[in-house]
């Protein structure tokens, strides 16, 4: 039997492991978060990607001493710091288990990419941009909010529905059927009261359930929803064209891999103003949902650190469901 690889794919919202050996997966696991940058930080970043590995174990017949490779790609990790703060982190998990952390995004191109390159735009909870030419030269744009450039995203499109909302309930903006339908999403009377909540005593991100609202509302015609999915989607396509800039491929074939459960929504104006900018800088781009998961690009690095043609194992997990992506 050939060796045993784990990929991890951790995210704000989920957390996926996968185990795999010649090319089948022997068990999947599921846990929470584990951005270390969010309120539980490291400590609770490394129990969720504890959960996620155990939960694969669990499945299969393997003892975690038998995992000849692991790759986890955690949203979070940016800066050599932060690096070296979940490497330090999770050695006492793996012990002898040679493991490398890498950014969410550059699981996501390994494993959503046909050819293993090119330009992933992830936009789950966050966004997030990473490059890989054929020659190995990489180039990463954004991933760590507004105040860096970035816009897009679950957190971003519920602000900007709230945003919008509260503006047409106190008549400074356009009226929507945002303003309405805001109160009856998250539970709310009228406006004073969710100003109230928002201020004092809403949990975290219990309004990202506005994300999927936007679209909504925006497939029943509303003139405000649409111009905040096309808004965005224009800027995610100028964030994946400063990454072929930086990589000097704006003129070259190039797969460009829409990752990220923001992606899916019922609405058509996210993707297709996504589209329309990469076209006009693009000519050549291939834009496409990801070929596999981000937790399976986890595992075929994995893989090819330990030497083996990763294209091979792309094969063989096409053949299987593998769990979906975290987004970021």
């Amino acid at each position: 039997m050939g060796p045993i690889y784990l990929g991890v794919d951790g995210g704000g919202t989920k957390t996926l492991a996968v185990l795999v050996q010649d090319g089948v997966v022997l068990g999947q696991g599921l846990a929470g978060p584990s951005n270390h940058e969010a309120e539980g930080g490291l400590s609770q970043a490394v129990e969720a990607i504890q959960v996620a590995i155990y939960g694969a174990l669990a499945q299969s017949s393997v003892t975690p001493d038998a995992i000849s490779q692991a790759v986890l790609g955690l949203a979070g990790a940016d800066f050599p710091e932060d690096f070296q703060l979940l490497t330090d982190g999770l050695q006492p998990l793996f012990g002898q288990v040679p493991f490398k952390v890498v950014n969410d995004a550059e699981v996501a191109l390994a494993g959503g990419a046909r050819s293993g390159t090119g330009i992933v735009v992830i936009c789950g909870t966050g966004t997030n941009v990473w490059g890989l030419a054929h020659d190995g030269r990489s180039g990463h744009v954004g991933g760590n909010g507004y105040e860096f450039g970035d816009w897009g995203g679950g957190i971003d499109l519920a602000r900007a529905v709230l945003h919008h909302a509260f503006r047409s309930h106190e008549q400074r903006g356009p009226k929507t059927q945002l303003e309405l339908a805001v109160l009856e999403a998250l539970g709310f009377a009228d406006y004073a009261h969710l100003a109230h909540a928002l201020r004092f005593r809403m949990e975290p991100y219990r309004f990202l359930a506005l994300a999927p609202l936007c679209f909504r509302i925006a497939d029943a015609g509303d003139v405000v929803a649409q111009k905040i999915l096309t808004d965005m989607g224009h800027a995610l396509g100028q964030s994946a064209v400063g990454c072929a800039k930086i990589l000097n491929v704006t003129q070259e074939p190039v797969e460009i891999v829409m990752a990220g459960s923001v992606w899916l929504g019922s609405a058509p104006q996210l993707v297709d103003a996504f589209l329309d900018t990469l076209k006009q800088s693009l000519p050549l781009a291939d834009a496409h949902f990801p070929d596999l998961s981000p937790v399976a690009g986890a595992a075929l690095l994995a893989a090819a650190m330990a030497g083996e043609d990763p294209l091979q194992l792309r094969e063989a997990f096409r053949s299987v469901r593998v769990m979906q992506d975290s987004g970021d």
